[in-house]
């Protein structure tokens, strides 16, 4: 059998693996939509009660923020999950031995739980985008899902996730322990990033340009924080993208050579 083949097997495997009970669908996929919605929710309440001559209310480009916050991360911890419960039930083992092309676990989980991710993450963007306008025209009335700022977060800010499930997949290959992989994106994402503005600001600038998550979530749509160095959004997205897929890449090669010495 070809490749292709091979890789479309492994696919229809995880999606197999996946039955209507398990927590991917009771927990994890209603919390990565419910969360963002009803912070908004809440936060348009208490906007529209202290309104005060017309001030406040949400802009396209902060629209998807909650999503980029809470929605791709837990999403993510779907597909770290998955991988990690590989090696600590030993399942991987017996997938190596009905399928020995190791890179084929770590990319057939990529696609299933990255698709699982951009689209639970689209359908949250376009509830906010589509729906609270209407809900809540005097604090949702400038956002616009035709707009500019409105097209890009209904591919961008799907693609954001994609690219975060991978970097969370890449880094499960190198450790495959979920509490210490989330715990690092986490540490990485609200520790670091967030520290590095507070340094002196000629440094700062510097330093926050090349801040993957602050890249990421700019090109998928967010409100500009930092001056990319990649000259667009598009391009820091794509820089963020780049690095999500070297981790994915070289934890699946770490992951491939270290099963075959130890065959």
């Amino acid at each position: 059998m070809t490749t292709t083949t091979h890789l479309i097997r492994a696919v229809r495997s995880e999606w197999a693996k996946l039955s209507w009970r398990d927590p991917l669908w009771l927990a994890i996929v209603p919390i990565a939509i419910l969360l963002p919605v009803a912070l908004n929710a809440s936060l348009a309440l208490a906007t529209r009660m202290n309104k005060v001559n017309g001030a406040g209310g949400m802009d396209t480009n902060n629209a998807g923020y909650w999503v980029m916050v809470f929605s791709t991360i837990i999403l993510m911890s779907a597909g770290v999950s998955s991988l990690s419960n590989e090696f600590k039930y030993a399942t991987a083992e017996l997938a190596y031995t009905t399928q020995p092309r190791r890179w084929l676990l770590p990319t057939a989980k990529l696609i299933v739980f990255g698709l699982v991710a951009a689209t639970a993450t689209l359908a949250t963007t376009l509830i906010l985008l589509a729906g609270f306008p209407t809900v809540f025209p005097d604090v949702w009335g400038r956002v616009d899902l035709t707009s500019p700022p409105g097209l890009r977060l209904l591919w961008a800010l799907p693609f954001f996730a994609f690219a975060v499930t991978t970097l969370g997949l890449g880094l499960a290959a190198l450790i495959p322990r979920p509490g210490v992989v989330v715990g690092a994106i986490l540490l990485w994402k609200f520790g670091i990033e967030t520290f590095s503005a507070m340094l002196p600001l000629k440094i700062a600038n510097i330093v926050q340009q090349w801040m993957p998550f602050k890249n990421g979530e700019l090109g998928a749509g967010q409100y500009p924080t930092i001056r990319p160095a990649f000259g667009s959004p598009t391009g820091a997205l794509a820089y963020f993208a780049l690095i999500a897929a070297t981790v994915f890449v070289l934890g699946t090669i770490r992951l491939s050579r270290r099963d075959l010495t130890t065959d």
